[in-house]
């Protein structure tokens, strides 16, 4: 499964990246950041987090549904994925992040 991540510009001008699945699913959101240089490095703290077990969470709505973040090494959440209704589901998309956002490209959305 390839991932990619979508670097973007919001409507205030501030910077945010998804990881997206081949089919073009998302799979984890990141916040908002002040820069591009930042956004940049949220990625490679996401690429970096997703290797390491102990900074990935998971955790369950009071509905019931399930996420997972990935926190930086200060224990800082920098994305959170979708909610998921299913197990199965929520299963492959950490599976998905955890083998392949470390290799993971950029595609820069930005206008530069």
């Amino acid at each position: 499964m390839s991932v990619t991540f979508e670097l973007k510009t919001t409507e205030t001008q501030e910077f945010t990246f998804e990881l997206l699945s081949s089919s073009g699913d998302m799979l984890l959101l990141s916040g908002d950041y002040p820069n591009k240089a930042a956004a940049e490095q949220g990625i490679k703290d996401v690429k970096l987090g997703s290797l390491m077990g102990h900074q990935i969470a998971a955790g369950k709505t009071p509905a019931g549904e399930t996420f997972f973040v990935i926190k930086d090494t200060h224990g800082q959440i920098i994305a959170k994925s979708a909610l998921f209704a299913d197990q199965m589901l929520f299963d492959n998309a950490l599976h998905a992040v955890k083998d392949n956002a470390c290799i993971a490209g950029i595609s820069d959305l930005t206008a530069a």
